[in-house]
């Protein structure tokens, strides 16, 4: 009897062993773009696909993160915390690419960290009762299939935003067929909904929520003052010194490289001149065009203040008086805060052309430029009641709803689907 006894253990000690080496190849830091390509390869995706359903049972208390980026942000984010105040004991896991896992050692506020492409990361995406995910990171070749009894709740990154989504690149497009996997949408408008369902969201449950990444715009005025204190100190603007935000649009043709060419102390002095004080223009590129800088494909002149790498974007609105942009959607987010927005656009027919708008960009409240001269002398002449009937005019045509508690409604469906145990 003790010699079978011995032998099971033998057995379990070398599958440990086994797993624990697999794991060690599938982590390295040198392995990264290798671990992404395996995760893809056709028979190591079936191999893991029947060993889930086999061995791996879905954990009920489970909840699994993951954006875009490979970073703690966006509506994901603010979805995770209030879970975390409301409904603590979840088991939250997040999904991070490899430096924002380096970068967090693992250890995040509102549960745990696995580094993504990883064996680790494919069982606890196979085992979670929910995914939260702000794109397409769980429909990605090599990520587990959705099986029977997980739910996948989807709060996409832009709301109210311009730019046409059915005319993306095809890659993206390709994914919109596998989002009938996504079981609900949280959305803010009759605007979003119409693009969702004319778009990438066809037949999907939509939550009228609102996102819950903006909820920070509707905190306290001592809330939001201690946020703009903490964010100007991290990114090295001294207090009293007003912040302009630019952040342009992500482009696939390396457009982030003309920021280079801008005169950006001319926007600080025309910003002075029209709102008095001192002003600081700092830049944050899209998340792939600061990978690209990190890659060494390009580099930003010396002097310039590049917030690119600060986690939160909503608090750098926040932070921000002025924010300018071309496209992006993160303007229409800042129209529910104190800030004022402009549009700088210098290839707005060609990005038109290409592209896309779903309305004109002069339906918006924000003054549009296509030169830095013009720009300068928007601001210059910038009319403060004119804008602020137009915001309220944008919002309520687009039947935008945002009030504040998007987080918790959202943190309360989950936790109410996972008590329940399905959907109602």
């Amino acid at each position: 009897m003790e010699d079978v006894k011995m032998g099971k253990m033998n057995r379990k000690g070398a599958g440990t062993f086994l797993r624990r080496m697999a794991n060690s190849l599938f982590t390295g830091m040198f392995f990264a773009k290798l671990r992404r390509h395996l995760f893809q390869v056709a028979p190591l995706k079936r191999f893991l696909a029947g060993w889930a359903r086999k061995h791996w049972r879905t954990d009920g208390g489970k909840v699994v993160f993951a954006t875009f980026s490979g970073a703690i942000g966006c509506n994901p984010k603010y979805i995770a915390r209030a879970l975390a105040k409301k409904h603590p004991g979840l088991d939250v896991v997040w999904l991070l690419g490899t430096a924002e896992y380096r970068k967090c050692g693992g250890h995040v506020e509102t549960g745990r960290a696995v580094r993504m492409w990883t064996l680790q990361a494919y069982r606890e995406t196979a085992t979670a009762r929910v995914w939260v995910d702000n794109a397409q990171t769980f429909l990605l070749n090599g990520m587990p299939q959705k099986r029977e009894g997980q739910l996948y709740l989807n709060t996409w990154h832009g709301s109210l935003g311009i730019k046409r989504l059915d005319t993306a690149s095809s890659e993206v497009r390709r994914r919109y067929e596998k989002m009938q996997a996504v079981d609900v949408v949280l959305t803010n408008s009759d605007f979003e909904e119409q693009v969702f369902r004319e778009s990438c969201f066809p037949d999907n449950r939509f939550l009228r929520f609102g996102h819950p990444r903006n909820d920070v715009f509707f905190l306290s005025d001592d809330e939001k003052a201690a946020i703009r204190t903490s964010v100007k100190r991290a990114v090295g603007v001294a207090d009293g010194v007003h912040l302009a935000l630019y952040a342009p649009t992500f482009r696939e043709d390396a457009f982030a490289t003309a920021a280079g060419q801008l005169d950006f102390e001319r926007w600080a002095n025309a910003l002075a001149v029209r709102f008095g004080g001192e002003w600081k223009v700092a830049i944050r590129l899209h998340p792939h065009d600061a990978k690209a800088i990190a890659d060494g494909l390009f580099s930003l002149p010396k002097g310039l203040l590049d917030v690119s790498d600060y986690g939160d974007m909503q608090e750098l609105l926040v932070a921000a008086d002025v924010g300018i942009t071309d496209y992006s959607s993160w303007i229409f987010d800042f129209l529910l805060g104190d800030g004022i927005g402009f549009v700088y656009a210098p290839d707005k027919a060609e990005y038109d052309r290409r592209r896309g708008f779903y309305y004109p960009l002069e339906e918006t409240p924000f003054p549009v430029a296509e030169t830095e001269d013009a720009l300068c002398a928007n601001i210059r002449a910038f009319d403060a009641e004119k804008y602020a009937a137009d915001r309220s005019t944008f919002l309520a045509a687009r039947g935008c709803m945002e009030d504040g508690h998007a987080a918790d409604r959202a943190a309360d469906f989950i936790a109410g689907l996972l008590e329940s145990g399905g959907l109602s």
